[in-house]
């Protein structure tokens, strides 16, 4: 399939805000693992792949981006750089463009559809940010009565399967309504403006196509692209290798383990919820201790840390290997998000099993699988999961076996990311047909339907008379 396309096309990645930072956030790995499989030279259709950000680079924020990739700073509300970066010579055989996340389509998408119509526009959603929001209000809306339970949205059956409205009225909030069904609008409209959409969880591919009536071409199921770390998985002959070997066994692991970048609200909420739950916990547990590791942690996460009963806020830290090869358990209590959770696939990949929600394992696994840890719905629940899997060594074992087979079934790096090579390249080959059918994308294109694109010049005015 590939062999058509040729060897001598480009491939830019773009975002208005966010450079790839691997070390910092889960959707900068899976990004990171994108640009680094289509920059890889084995795959032959790609001469280059670029990233271009709407920020200023600086030392730290290419150090996730390979060094054959190019980066081009590229202002928003500048029409008339991007229309001279676009027809620029080095652009000339550009045919793919990827935005990360809908606001970069919104940024962007005008301008390749204006001024390159030839090229392909894939939007990678990351994660489904309607449905997050929607979940992080109504957690809000009941911790308001529920002041003492964590974990109440958990009690209402509804919870899981509730998801953003269209249009709705009868809320105590209108504000807050208006807000989350322009996320929920602005969101599928990106969907369908783009010619391809990479969908990262099972669950919002489901969602995306039976509830929101998003057609199956324009979708790819494109989770996360890992593998495990071998010495942490030895087989038998493995076992006398070296000392690195035994963090495969439990009783060379202790403590527990928490992860989570800061600037995503679901990771604020959830170490919150462990700082309340890690008294109760380390009662049963004395001598354990639970490490908190995040990126970006505000003043307000800093002040959580309690050394003297075992409740370490670390922040930032480079290298997972650390905080993940000898840790027992991770900790994941989270009651709101959406997409696959990057810190649950993390801890798998060095055989740490994992006590979570219903929202945590959520896209990993079906019916039919074993999971890679317990999966807690209430409080007291979730206490005594943390304990049991702590403690036993039968248990902790079976769980990690069956993280092993999750991480192979679904997350494996090869086969995830040539699927996804292959119907890019496919959709960039049949880019006139796809668009030639695509009746709601032409529709949104009309200039009655570009709000973003108006807004994007009006702001470009607004600064030029300014300057």
């Amino acid at each position: 399939m590939a062999q058509n396309f040729g060897k001598t096309c480009v491939l830019l990645f773009v975002s208005p805000t966010l450079w790839p930072q691997p070390n910092a956030s889960a959707a900068g790995v899976r990004t990171a693992s994108l640009i680094k499989y289509f920059e890889s030279s084995k795959q032959g259709t790609f001469k280059r792949v670029d990233y271009g950000c709407g920020l200023n680079e600086t030392k730290n924020d290419i150090k996730g981006i390979p060094p054959g990739v190019r980066t081009h700073h590229l202002p928003l509300n500048r029409g008339e750089e991007m229309r001279t970066f676009l027809h620029s010579e080095m652009n000339r055989d550009l045919k793919v463009v990827v935005f990360d996340r809908f606001f970069a389509e919104e940024a962007y998408s005008s301008y390749f559809h204006k001024e390159r119509p030839d090229v392909l526009r894939v939007l990678d959603m990351q994660d489904m940010h309607a449905l997050r929001y929607h979940r992080e209000a109504l957690v809000k809306n009941l911790d308001f009565s529920n002041n003492d339970d964590r974990f109440a949205c958990f009690k209402d059956a509804s919870y899981m399967k509730s998801t953003p409205l269209a249009y709705q009225t009868n809320s105590d909030n209108l504000s807050s309504a208006k807000y989350l069904q322009s996320s929920l609008m602005r969101e599928l409209s990106a969907i369908h403006r783009s010619d391809l959409t990479l969908v990262c969880s099972p669950f919002e591919y489901e969602l995306l196509t039976c509830k929101f009536g998003v057609p199956t071409e324009k979708l790819v199921h494109a989770s996360f692209f890992t593998e495990i770390v071998a010495d942490c998985y030895p087989t038998s002959d493995d076992m006398n290798i070296d000392s690195q070997t035994m963090s495969n066994n439990h009783e060379n692991r202790r403590d527990f383990v928490a992860l989570g970048g800061f600037k995503h609200p679901p990771n604020v909420d959830q170490v919150f919820v462990l700082k309340h739950l890690w008294p109760k916990i380390r009662s049963k547990i004395p001598d354990a201790k639970l490490n908190v590791y995040g990126s970006f942690p505000t003043q307000r996460v800093q002040q959580l840390d309690d050394k003297r009963n075992g409740f370490f806020v670390h922040g930032y830290i480079d290298d997972l290997n650390e905080a993940l090869r000898f840790s027992k358990v991770l900790l994941a209590p989270l009651r709101f998000g959406a997409g696959i959770k990057g810190k649950i696939i993390d801890a798998w990949r060095y055989g740490c099993p994992v006590v979570t929600t219903p929202i945590g394992a959520e896209g990993i696994g079906d019916s039919n699988d074993e999971w890679g840890g317990l999966v807690a719905a209430d409080e007291q629940e979730f206490i005594e999961f943390a304990t049991k899997l702590y403690n036993d060594k039968t248990l902790w074992m079976k769980c990690k076996s069956a993280a092993r087979h999750l991480m192979s079934k679904q997350f494996d790096a090869e086969r995830n990311l040539s699927i996804v090579y292959d119907v890019v390249v496919n959709a960039a080959e049949n880019l006139h047909h796809r668009r030639s059918i695509d009746y709601l994308s032409a529709i949104l294109w009309q200039n009655s339907m570009r709000s973003t694109e108006y807004m994007s010049r009006w702001i470009e005015l607004k600064e030029s008379i300014r300057n």
